[in-house]
């Protein structure tokens, strides 16, 4: 054989870059938990340990001191096994719980150690204490039990609404104290005379008290003191007393001058523009009244945006439609898988070679969505005309091109049960684009590890001479190495003789579990 052409040199390193990172990722792999000689088993039941899967972590304050060996389920519960590889005293009052970390959603077991006076849980015991937090569609359950109960509050058993009751009747006690309001102007119109002679009253006697008061009291403080004093020394005291009482009759005029300036005071204040003031408080209070009426009025008709609050059944139905679309929308984010993958093969007829990068989304079982990036050695075989003008005969002048461009893959699959060939097994079938032309694909997965597959694309295609050839066909089978390394073989370009030949590959596919562990080995990375 000839020296290998560039092409082949160019498979053969994407193949040997592929190897390399199989190495990497299979020595990394077993030291995802072998991290010690230390090794204790301890076993849970969770009333639901649903998106709790094995191998998933297991953490004490935050820090991975384990992993999760299996989850089953035992008399109505899941049991779930679990290995701590670093040393961690777990006492019989410590308390497991599942718990949700990264962006991903991933579950893992939280472990609150407990403390004394409580004894040491050996190993291989029962963690007696669990939590299990709320899932979304319990809380979307509580929301629209909640919602229920709402209606049911703010509804009678005959079916009126409560609170428009309550609106009929505040405007019943709104109509009674504008009546109120009413009688209270029409007496104090009536008794306007009294009501103004009993102020001035007061006013007199408010003025007198002011300035007398303070020397009533004095005066008899000293005669208090003189009496005492005429008792315990002698009458003649009660004559100095005697004058003193003279002295305060004396004022008696000064005190009704007095009085007279506080009546006339008072009927400077309530002069008539006083009395006009006082009428127009109560026409603005009767005017408020009634703008308070006509508007809980509204309300109980259902106008305004308030009105439309109490007395809308539709709102209420709508805001219970949209809590179950989001608990569904929830539901299915959380059961999405995704897949992420490389792989490389080589044509050995040929010596081609071909690489492909693998983005796989799982909604549910039923169906998912396949997106590929992929770069092909051989690249695709385009004719094209041109016109050419100058000269002395125009004429047309056909041209071979090959390109080498990336090519894109991006089809919907869908998964249905066996229920023919093998028990278990899976038919696949793939539509949409492959490698930039349209192709359709038809798998069958046989078991987890084994899986047959077969592709035909690329129509209309042709070949280094300009010819038109047939589509694309391959047929392969793909096994499964360990969880996540495969190699894969078949026959390649079964529909075109010169190019017929096997091809041979090797690949990779990583899961949520993977990506999120190679993520949280990296320096910084997510944990």
């Amino acid at each position: 054989m000839g020296r290998l052409t560039l092409e082949a040199k160019v498979g053969a390193f994407v193949v040997a870059g592929l190897v390399g990172l199989g190495i990497i990722a299979t020595t990394i792999e077993p030291l995802k938990f072998q991290r010690g000689k230390y090794h204790e088993e301890y076993t849970i039941y969770f009333e639901n340990a649903a998106g709790l899967e094995k191998d998933a972590p297991v953490r004490v304050a935050g820090v991975t001191v384990g992993k999760v060996l299996s989850v089953d389920v035992v008399d109505g519960k899941a049991k779930v096994k679990i290995l701590l590889f670093k040393p961690v005293n777990l006492y019989k009052n410590a308390v497991a719980k599942i718990e949700t970390m990264g962006l991903m959603g991933e579950k893992y077991v939280e472990i609150s150690p407990g403390n004394p006076p409580a004894p040491l849980l050996k190993p291989n015991s029962v963690i007696q204490n669990t939590q299990i937090p709320s899932s979304m569609d319990e809380v979307m359950t509580s929301l629209n039990e909640l919602l229920t109960k709402f209606n049911q509050a703010v509804t009678t058993p005959d079916g009126r609404n409560r609170m428009a009751i309550i609106m009929d009747k505040v405007s019943q006690l709104t109509s009674s104290v504008n009546r109120a309001v009413v009688n209270l102007n029409s007496v104090v119109e009536e008794n306007k005379k009294t009501i103004k002679q009993v102020l001035e009253n007061a006013l007199s006697l408010s003025e007198m008290l002011k300035e007398d008061l303070p020397q009533v009291l004095e005066n008899v403080n000293t005669l208090t003191s003189q009496l005492s004093q005429m008792t315990l020394e002698n009458r003649e005291d009660i004559r100095k007393i005697v004058v003193n009482l003279k002295e305060a009759s004396e004022k008696a005029p000064q005190i009704a001058q007095n009085l007279d300036n506080l009546t006339e005071r008072l009927n400077q204040i309530l002069n008539e523009e006083n009395t006009r003031e006082i009428q127009t408080t109560l026409e603005n209070i009767e005017k408020t009244t009634a703008e308070l009426k006509e508007i809980l009025a509204k309300v109980n008709e259902g106008n305004g945006t308030i009105g439309k609050l109490f007395n809308d059944e539709k709102l209420y139905q709508n805001l219970t439609k949209t809590t179950e679309t989001l608990g569904k929308l929830a539901s299915k984010v959380e059961n999405t898988k995704t897949y992420i993958g490389f792989r490389g093969d080589v044509n050995t007829r040929t010596g081609e070679g071909r690489g492909a990068f693998t983005f796989q989304i799982v909604p549910s079982n039923d169906h998912y969505y396949l997106l590929e990036v992929v770069g092909d050695s051989q690249g695709k075989v385009e004719r094209k005309k041109y016109y050419i003008s100058s000269g002395s005969s125009p004429h047309w002048q056909e041209e071979i091109e090959t390109n080498y461009r990336t090519e894109f893959t991006l089809q919907y699959a869908r998964v249905f049960d066996d229920k023919w060939l093998h028990e278990g097994g899976k038919f696949v079938l793939r539509g949409g684009l492959k490698e930039s032309t349209g192709g359709f694909g038809l798998d069958y997965i046989y078991n987890p590890k084994l899986i047959f597959t077969s592709d035909i694309w690329d129509t209309g295609r042709k070949d280094s001479d300009g010819d038109d050839i047939p589509p694309h066909l391959r047929v392969g089978v793909r096994y499964f190495l360990k969880k996540n390394w495969f190699v894969y073989g078949g026959g390649d370009e079964l529909l075109y003789h010169k190019w017929r030949g096997a091809f041979l590959g090797l690949g990779v596919l990583f899961g949520d579990e993977d990506i999120k562990y190679l993520l949280g080995s990296m320096p910084g990375g997510i944990k």
